[in-house]
């Protein structure tokens, strides 16, 4: 019998174990918590500003009130998603007291470090280059919040339960959401073709 432990980042145990033991005090916990998630937050915040000082800022102000208010946060299986909504309030609310507010940017399929992105799975064949790009403009066409689903579900993996913590929506608002998105763009791209690359984007 394989007594392995699961400890990838993905890891919901391993979330909800480093989340109890930074609220009880833990700084290395802490530590670790922090690190296995900061590119993923980075890149989420990209979506809002191309100011790395100011993400980065935001990210380092959000920690740290993270650990001051420790003992007062809720005990939550979503951690990944509870951080990214937290983030998205940061960086919203940091935006407007600073007159820098911007809609999210648009949500291009490109490569984005650790986090590997939609194009970085299936451009292995050279073929499907153009369909990239095809993907890229009818993403682009999208409305804002359209653009975001998009990105928290392909790109973060998140299901519907965790999106709809992230962007304040019930879960059936993000389920309508998220079938009106992907119906929209089947029906700007050929069917056939459709089909056959996000098909291949989903079963990764």
């Amino acid at each position: 019998m394989n007594n392995a432990v699961d400890i990838s980042p993905n890891s919901t145990d391993i979330n909800v174990s480093l989340w109890l033991k930074f609220k009880s005090g833990d700084a290395v916990a802490f530590g670790e918590l922090s690190q296995m998630h900061y590119r993923t937050l980075y890149n989420y915040a990209t979506k809002f500003s191309s100011d790395s000082e100011f993400i980065r800022d935001c990210i380092q102000e959000l920690y740290l009130e993270l650990w001051e208010r420790r003992t007062f946060l809720s005990e939550t299986a979503f951690v990944k998603s509870y951080l990214l909504k937290a983030l998205r309030h940061k960086l919203i609310k940091e935006s407007v007291r600073l007159k820098r507010f911007k809609e999210p940017k648009e949500l291009l399929f490109d490569a984005d470090g650790s986090d590997l992105s939609i194009e970085s799975r299936i451009i292995e064949n050279e073929h499907l280059k153009h369909q990239i790009k095809r993907l890229n403009s009818i993403i682009a066409r999208l409305s804002k919040r359209q653009q975001e689903i998009i990105y928290l579900r392909f790109y973060q993996n998140l299901e519907n339960e965790d999106i709809s913590h992230v962007m304040n929506l019930g879960r059936q608002s993000v389920s309508n959401l998220l079938y009106r998105t992907i119906k929209e763009i089947k029906e700007i791209w050929m069917p056939a073709e459709f089909f056959w690359v996000l098909l291949s984007i989903l079963l990764y």
